[in-house]
């Protein structure tokens, strides 16, 4: 198996996902400021007072849809199959467990450097920023993020998980 070039797959369609996820971001973000209301510290919400409105909920289950199903799903399958015709060969459940992981530990690296301690806790353009929370120093709490991170890692287990067993289940059948 030629680990380099299914890791080198990997981290490309992690970076086109993470890209795609994070223009998602910024999107739902100037649709509706409190969509990602309960990621934010919990002296923010606190302090902004208010459930997650409508409209935020609303956005958020588009993100989530339009993500998972327009975004992660095709650019999985995508990678898996650009990959086996560059190998020549099957992946195996190895190698699908690996590009699955690899693409979400990507997807949460640029998660955690980019969007929440570059753009979130440095630049916090307003449409990240709650109404009424302007200012608050919890919003440069870069150790929050990276607890989340941390917090969220068990999906990388879990991607790498089920796309080696779909990738093993689908090679099995064909």
């Amino acid at each position: 198996m030629q680990w380099s070039l299914i890791f080198g797959y990997a981290c490309a369609y992690g970076l086109a996902m993470s890209v795609l996820f994070s223009a998602g971001v910024l999107v739902g973000g100037a649709l509706s400021r409190d969509f990602l209301l309960n990621d934010y510290p919990e002296a923010i919400q606190e302090r902004y007072g208010k459930p997650r409105s409508e409209r935020g909920r609303r956005v958020a289950t588009w993100f989530g849809v339009l993500f998972w199903g327009g975004c992660a799903l095709p650019l999985m399958v995508a990678a898996m199959l650009h990959l086996r015709s560059s190998l020549g060969s099957d992946l195996g459940f190895a190698g699908g467990a690996v590009v699955g992981a690899v693409m979400f530990t990507t997807l949460v690296l640029v998660d955690l450097v980019v969007l929440d301690w570059i753009v979130f806790a440095g630049l916090r353009p307003r449409i990240m920023v709650l109404p009424g929370t302007e200012g608050m120093p919890e919003y440069h709490d870069l150790a929050f993020h990276a607890v989340a991170a941390l917090k969220g890692s068990p999906l990388i287990v879990v991607a790498g998980l089920v796309a080696g067993g779909a990738v093993a289940g689908i090679e099995a059948i064909a």
